[in-house]
């Protein structure tokens, strides 16, 4: 079966929050050529306001850093993504606070605007995607008093004439989309942390119910081996019979006293009894092969991983079933070693995509890898392409201190 595509479900602990990231990159980036086009005329026709090195300074610190910000979301991690949007964000306060030293001492008519003021809110976006939200205010406050007060300065009026309902109406206009900005980000890790939270609380809970179904599961052998022998002994079968009857049941009692089911061993024939019957139990039809390579046959294996991929196998052949179509043939690989169990679960069905697959689908993250991950020396690998099946390869070893 051809595998191309690795199952990267692993990698979802923050993705609504890294997709945000992304999303608001685009968003701040395409913002800023849009204000460039708008402003273009602006930029040039305002030029000999300032000394001639202003202007490009100006355009390549506020509009190449939003570029390189925008670029980032394609090929960068969320971590890089915050360090462009940063740049982004102390850029622009370092363009406005150049354009004091650089002014030349001109004039416009009052009704007139400097163009880097027209969009201070759109570097206080970026700071937000940066840094946490006080900080992202307070960049927006530095910004619309940097922006107005160069506006001011240069205006063919009295500095004070307007200054403050241009500063107020500023903040106020900014701070409502600034606001938005926050709550979707904010959105976005609450979303990653619940999504995180939810997991490990269903993995806790199949965990202990995978447990308890082994737990009875003992209870129930151990109930079957004490009654039959006491059947035996009522109906006065020969000792021959019932005396080795009776000291299994007995040995089995005691290893029960005893020990834990964590703590017991099992043979590894008994082992790949137990995947195979979590597979027969998933789907009836469903082809299992093992192999013990011959002198491992004496090989001893805790009780815990074989019952952690017994689940894992179990979810894994249902899975199968349910979503691989009505005719995939499935089979199950077990290979049991000194110190090793490896399982493979191979179908031939549809397959899926696993960059589509709903982050409210626990079966894959939770019962299979979230379940193999938390047993020590454990792990889960799940490949599939759409259209050419699936292989899920459950693996324990044994870790040695």
């Amino acid at each position: 079966m051809p595998v191309v595509v690795a199952d990267r479900i692993s990698g979802a602990g923050t993705a609504a929050a890294d997709r945000l990231v992304r999303m608001f990159a685009r968003f701040i980036a395409i913002g800023y050529v849009c204000y460039l086009l708008l402003v273009f005329g602006e930029v040039i026709g305002q030029a000999d306001l300032t000394a001639a090195w202003w202007t490009p300074v100006a355009v390549t610190l506020i509009f190449g850093s939003s570029a390189a910000f925008g670029f980032s979301a394609s090929w960068s991690g969320a971590h890089r993504m915050k360090q462009f949007a940063a740049a982004n964000a102390i850029l622009y306060l370092v363009a406005l606070a150049l354009w004091f030293p650089a002014w030349n001492g001109s004039v416009v008519p009052q009704d007139h605007t400097l163009w880097f003021s027209s969009f201070p809110g759109l570097a206080s976006f970026a700071a937000a995607v940066a840094w946490r939200p006080p900080w992202a205010f307070l960049h927006m406050v530095c910004a619309i008093l940097l922006a107005q007060g160069a506006d001011h300065t240069v205006r063919d009026a009295p500095f004070v004439q307007n200054l403050l309902p241009d500063v107020a109406f500023g903040l106020v206009f900014c701070t409502v989309f600034l606001a938005a900005a926050v709550v979707g980000l904010g959105t976005g890790r609450t979303l990653d942390e619940t999504v995180a939270a939810t997991h490990a609380e269903v993995a806790a809970t199949a965990a202990l119910e995978a447990r308890n179904r082994e737990r009875e599961r003992f209870a129930a052998l151990v109930h079957d081996r004490v009654m039959s022998t006491l059947l035996a002994a009522a109906r006065r079968a020969p000792d021959e019979s019932v005396v080795p009857q009776a000291a299994r049941a007995l040995a089995e009692l005691d290893n029960l006293r005893r020990r834990g089911d964590d703590d017991e061993m099992m043979a590894a024939h008994v082992a790949v009894s137990r995947l195979r019957t979590a597979a027969v139990e998933a789907d009836e039809e469903v082809a299992v092969s093992s192999c013990i390579s011959p002198g491992d046959e004496k090989a001893l294996f805790p009780a815990q991983p074989v019952r952690v991929i017994a689940a894992a196998l179990g979810e894994a052949v249902r899975n199968s079933v349910r979503h691989a179509g009505p005719d995939a043939t499935r089979s199950v690989v077990i290979d049991a070693g000194p110190g090793s169990l490896d399982v493979r679960v191979v179908d031939d069905g549809c397959g899926f995509d696993p960059d589509v697959v709903a982050q409210n689908r626990l079966g894959v993250s939770v019962s299979i890898r979230a379940r193999m991950n938390q047993l020590p020396g454990g792990t889960a690998d799940v490949r599939t392409v759409p259209g050419a099946g699936t292989m899920v390869s459950l693996s324990w070893r044994e870790e040695t201190t």
